[in-house]
């Protein structure tokens, strides 16, 4: 049994001044596409802003530019990351082959200018 007095995200989607449609009338369909609306808007911490999708097109719309756009911030947060953590390997990298060419020199017994214009 339902109860139609009972507050819901559903009743209260059908009570803001742009939305047209009795609710009770949807399918579970078009519920479904409003429910995934509603997760996908608090997943993506986008929010519940002053501009909101009226019709079931627009709401699947803004579905699935939500998923796009959080995708699509993952993947540049991924290439951040991956940029920093290989700038450490090459970094390391370097510095070994610093100490080796140090340590070739120091067994040469090469003169202290020489070092400081191979080191440039």
């Amino acid at each position: 049994a339902r109860r139609e007095d009972a507050p819901s995200w559903l009743l209260g989607y059908s009570e803001r001044p742009a939305v047209h449609e009795d609710i009770f009338l949807l399918g579970r369909l078009e519920v479904y596409n409003l429910a995934m609306y509603f997760c996908v808007m608090t997943l993506t911490s986008v929010g519940f802003g002053d501009i909101t999708p009226i019709g079931q097109a627009e709401v699947t719309l803004c579905c699935l530019t939500m998923w796009a756009s959080s995708f699509m911030w993952a993947w540049v947060l991924a290439n951040m990351v991956n940029i920093v953590e290989n700038a450490g390997k090459y970094s390391t990298y370097f510095q070994q082959l610093n100490d080796d060419m140090n340590e070739l020199m120091e067994a040469r017994l090469l003169p202290h200018t020489l070092k400081m214009r191979a080191r440039k």
